[in-house]
């Protein structure tokens, strides 16, 4: 039975990822800020990407539930909508451990927890569509993703990395954005489908959806 750890699972993606890998018979760790809102998984538990101790502490619990991981996937964020002249320290600080800080702390604690082989996964996005007003700290905490993960890939040869850049998705995300939901966004069970078929083929890389 393959493995998976999500971290961010009572979001939008996150929760649908969680879904579609207990419907394939996997075996699902879902760590989230609120573990009400998680889907039934096998192991729930809290994290707050701000907090180091805190993926420490949900990385133990996983590990002693688990006999290697096949598939993790970073999809936690955030974001505070505020013109550059206006954002407060901590609203930008927010944005950045969510989306960025917290992706670093989830690597730290999930690679020596997942197989040889094993892939690791985290939502980015087109950078080219989020220079807009307002968008300052989600744009810089999303392009910081990118070499991360690049890094990442070297750093960990026996394991696989990719990026994934959805585009708009329909996700409560957008209850805090200055403007409305495109037309074409995707629902999250879309992009949970593509995140499965991604670790199924074996490739790693940039995921363009």
């Amino acid at each position: 039975m393959p493995e998976a750890l999500i971290w961010g699972a009572s979001g939008g993606i996150g929760s649908a990822l969680v879904t579609l890998l207990k419907e394939k018979g996997w075996q699902v760790f879902a760590a989230a800020r609120d573990e009400s809102r998680v889907p039934p998984a096998d192991l729930i538990c809290t994290f707050d990407a701000a907090n180091a101790y805190s993926f420490k502490e949900a990385a133990m619990k996983v590990a002693y539930e688990s006999s290697g991981i096949d598939l993790v996937v970073y999809a936690a964020g955030g974001l505070v909508a505020a013109p550059v002249a206006d954002i407060t320290s901590d609203g930008w600080d927010a944005v950045i451990e969510s989306n960025l800080s917290g992706a670093v702390r989830a690597a730290q604690v999930s690679v020596p927890l997942t197989k040889e082989g094993g892939h690791m996964m985290f939502i980015g996005a087109y950078i080219d569509h989020l220079i807009l007003p307002k968008f300052a700290a989600y744009a810089a905490a999303k392009a910081g993703l990118e070499p991360l993960v690049g890094i990442l890939a070297k750093e960990h040869r026996k394991h696989k990395f990719t990026v994934v850049h959805p585009g708009a998705v329909a996700t409560p995300f957008w209850e805090n954005a200055p403007f409305s939901l495109p037309k074409t966004a995707k629902q999250p069970l879309v992009v949970a489908e593509a995140i499965l078929a991604r670790w199924e083929s074996g490739e790693s890389g940039k995921l363009d959806l």
